[in-house]
């Protein structure tokens, strides 16, 4: 008990809480929050008057500002008497306040009435146009039984007439009261508050009987207004695109209500998904670093995966999914206040004009879903670097799972799906966002720093920079294999296959691209896997080499095993260790390189993958276009594993630089490339056809 400070946001009593205190607000405001419907309540306010003590709080006490409030034990309706009586000085004040406060709760009583009165009336008009708009966008027309019970509300007069009257009076002349009357006397003043929260009171079990209908009203009309719901959105899809399919016009409205009708989660993860999105939309500092924003953020992210994996699953089997699904699977939109009027019109705008990649490699989430879903990929690792059987096998030695459920694990595409969803989405969207205490899963205009068409990620910007980036490092996707066919004689011949890796797009406005897995399973010669936010924030050019600098560390990781960094074994991994490792002793490098080295490893806290990214950055943009920042060492270790391309070399040959090192590259090329070349002389003097694999290894060697 006592004075209680509390910050912007913070709550002070939550709804199902017990009631066990009263406050007195003697400063800053307070939002009295009951069925996402609010009061404010200012200096001199009595807070929890119309609770009932050892109950549970209906409403919500939230602080809308810097606050303080005074404390009383609250444990009968005497107590209220009590504390009023204790503070003589400041009675005329919470005399004005309750009084105002009496006028609010009644004012809000009759806007919730209106409210749910004109839902109501909305029921009979949406009956009357149902059969007639279903058949319109080719749904079948279905019965609804339960609505034939529901009676129209009633208005509950909480107070008489003249009762509003009085307090509406008091509250017009707060003032002259305030000198005239209320300070006249505390008991005078007293008894003026007694009265007033005897109406707040009244007023409120009304708000209650009242919310009590409401609850009831739309669990009796959630199956009509859900299928009104979509019926709407698919209407007004249709009038939105002109004869060719382009939009013409953009008007999106409540597309919260039509994300959650269409997903059709069960009750509680929807109702507290709404609930969630409306409290977060409605908080100013949402972004701020309080403990109440961090857990309303990771409140937004609670039912957001189930809500994404319902409507996910309904819109495998939808022909015409509504504009705002779509959105929503594709970029996290839920709500057009919480995104913006202009934002929400270029979202509509991006998903209309989307075109998947011919090739399949740049995908949105929800095409990589579907591609998992459909099992013809794998899911992703989760963050114990387990593939889905590996995981499924670890459930199985844990006891959380039998040995027939792991089997029929293994083929269930609802299980598969739900595996990706928890951790490609999940922890994935995380990642790209780049800020993880920031982060919300929804589109937030909060967070569009960057114009969305400059920031927006399409197939096209992806595909162009990998043209760009094997221009310069042009075995950077390569992987080897063996081919052999001794019907013509080949025994054994070293391939290097070109692999694209998949490209993610993920739902979020985010900083950072990132490598997921390089390879699936045990197989060196499938994809990789990167994922990106499909709104990049950052220098999109940086963020791609960056990812590009760390695929390649990952993957001679992969293909060395535990020799990645045994110099023994030569390999991109194991020189650069061992350079960094023994740099202070190399003869090679100057004072002035060794000291850099050193202020390079501290920055990167002695990370040497770290500090590998960040010169092949520098490597593909400087020394790629004849601008020297590498050391000799580093450089000789990166052109040995990171060639630059045969256009390029031939450029460089007189460079001081690299024209050592481009010799020795050539010489190394040409012992390859005369076997090749040896063996396709030979097949063809043999009468065979030469296999395309050979001719695509001859002509990559010659790059």
């Amino acid at each position: 008990m006592g004075l209680i400070t509390l910050n912007t946001n913070q709550v002070l009593h939550k709804s199902g809480d017990k009631v066990e205190t009263l406050e007195i607000v003697v400063k800053g405001s307070v939002s009295v929050i009951m069925e996402g419907e609010s009061i404010v309540v200012g200096v001199g306010g009595i807070l929890g008057a119309p609770e009932h003590p050892g109950a549970e709080y209906v409403y919500t006490y939230t602080a809308l500002e810097e606050t303080s409030v005074f404390s009383y034990p609250f444990t009968s309706i005497d107590d209220i008497f009590k504390i009023i009586a204790s503070n003589p000085k400041i009675s005329p004040i919470l005399a004005a306040q309750t009084v105002k406060i009496a006028v609010l709760s009644l004012d809000k009583y009759n806007e919730d009435f209106e409210k749910i009165l004109a839902e109501y009336n909305q029921l009979d008009i949406d009956l009357a146009d149902y059969p007639m708009m279903a058949v319109s966008v080719g749904m079948d027309v279905e019965d609804f039984p339960e609505l034939e019970d529901i009676e129209p509300p009633v208005r509950t007069q909480a107070l008489s007439d003249w009762q509003e009257k009085f307090y509406r009076t008091l509250n017009d002349n707060e003032e002259i009261m305030k000198k005239t009357c209320y300070a006249r006397s505390a008991d005078i003043s007293n008894g003026f508050i007694m009265y007033a929260l005897e109406a707040i009171s009244f007023t409120a079990a009304c708000r209650e009987q009242l919310a009590e209908y409401k609850r009831e009203f739309q669990r009796q009309t959630n199956k009509f207004r859900s299928a009104m719901q979509l019926i709407r959105a698919k209407s007004d899809d249709m009038k939105r695109n002109g004869a060719e399919g382009e939009a013409t016009h953009i008007d999106i409205k409540d597309a919260l209500n039509t994300i959650l009708q269409y997903a059709d989660a069960d009750e509680t993860s929807t109702e507290n998904f709404r609930s969630i999105i409306m409290e977060f939309k409605n908080t100013k500092n949402r972004y701020d670093t309080s403990d109440e924003s961090r857990a309303l953020r990771r409140s937004v992210a609670k039912d957001y995966y189930t809500i994404y994996t319902s409507a996910f699953l309904r819109s495998l089997s939808d022909s015409s999914i509504p504009s705002e699904v779509m959105m929503f699977l594709m970029f996290g939109f839920v709500d057009e206040e919480l995104a913006g009027l202009e934002n929400t019109r270029q979202l509509y705008a991006l998903m209309k004009t989307y075109k998947p990649d011919p090739e399949g490699r740049v995908v949105t989430v929800y095409e990589w879903l579907k591609k998992v879903y459909s099992m013809e990929l794998e899911p992703s690792r989760n963050e114990f670097d387990e593939d889905y059987f590996t995981a499924l096998r670890t459930l199985k030695t844990s006891g959380d799972i039998t040995e027939d459920q792991m089997e029929m694990m293994k083929t269930d595409p609802l299980e598969r799906l739900k595996f990706e969803i928890k951790n490609l989405l999940a922890l994935g969207n995380r990642m790209s966002f780049g800020r993880p205490s920031m982060f919300v899963p929804v589109f937030d205009q909060e967070n569009v720093i960057r114009p969305l068409d400059v920031a927006y990620v399409n197939t096209e910007k992806i595909n162009d920079f990998y043209k760009y980036i094997r221009s310069i490092d042009f075995s950077l996707f390569c992987r080897q294999s063996i081919f052999s066919d001794p019907e013509i004689g080949v025994t054994q011949a070293f391939i290097d296959e070109d692999v694209t890796p998949y490209m993610i797009l993920m739902p979020n406005m985010g900083s950072r691209a990132s490598l997921w897995q390089e390879i699936e399973g045990k197989k060196r010669s499938t994809p990789a896997r990167f994922i990106i936010s499909i709104f990049n924030t950052e220098t999109f050019e940086d963020v791609m080499i960056r990812l590009c600098g760390e695929f390649r560390w990952e993957m001679c990781k992969t293909i060395q095993g535990v020799h990645w960094n045994d110099v023994t074994d030569p390999s991109l991994t194991s020189m650069y260790c061992d350079y960094l490792q023994f740099y202070k002793k190399n003869h090679s490098l100057s004072t002035e390189m060794k000291e850099k080295l050193r202020t390079d490893l501290k920055k990167f806290n002695n990370n040497y993958k770290n500090l590998f990214v960040s010169e092949y950055m520098c490597y593909i943009k400087f020394e790629a276009n004849q601008s020297p920042r590498l050391n000799k060492i580093s450089r000789e270790i990166i052109f040995t594993y990171c060639p630059f391309s045969a256009e390029l070399r031939e450029k460089f040959a007189d460079n001081p630089q690299y024209g050592e090192l481009i010799k020795k590259y050539t010489a190394h090329i040409n012992g390859l490339i005369r076997p090749i070349s040896n063996m396709i002389r030979r097949i063809q003097n043999d009468g065979f056809e030469v296999p395309q694999v050979l001719k695509d290894q001859y002509e990559y060697l010659k790059k």
